[in-house]
């Protein structure tokens, strides 16, 4: 009887251990999405808002120095952002599935000059640039 208890808490451990490392896979697929505010320290709030076809994200202001994050709850949907700040706006693509749905982490870095994609938080490529009306 001890031998049989054994084997099937051994059976059990060993299944949860399997359900764990598949959900563990799964989680890092998922892409996280960072907005990041690097405008002047004095500098209005920046107001962000983003949306996809089938998620609409809450708008957010974010002050210097800020992070607005998210996860991509789907892998093939695009997800587009306006950014208002004082009499300046524009909008950009945050996150598009045949340039970022391989990445773990998309980086937006936002200051006076513009619109940065990153991938390492330390390289940036200029991507938009700011309108005004």
């Amino acid at each position: 009887m001890t031998t049989l208890c054994h084997f099937l808490l051994f059976v059990f451990i060993t299944s949860c251990f399997r359900i764990g490392n598949t959900i563990e896979v799964n989680d890092d697929q998922v892409t996280q999405v960072h907005v990041m505010n690097a405008l002047p320290k004095d500098s209005a709030p920046l107001e962000i808002r983003c949306n996809s076809a089938d998620a609409n994200l809450d708008a957010k202001q974010l002050k210097s120095g800020d992070d607005y994050s998210w996860s991509v709850e789907e892998e093939t949907a695009t997800y587009f952002c306006e950014a208002f700040w004082g009499n300046k706006f524009a909008s950009w693509h945050a996150f598009e599935p045949p340039r970022d749905a391989n990445r773990k982490t998309v980086f937006w870095l936002i200051n006076e000059n513009g619109f940065f994609l990153g991938y390492d938080n330390s390289t940036w490529v200029e991507k938009s640039t700011w309108e005004t009306e």
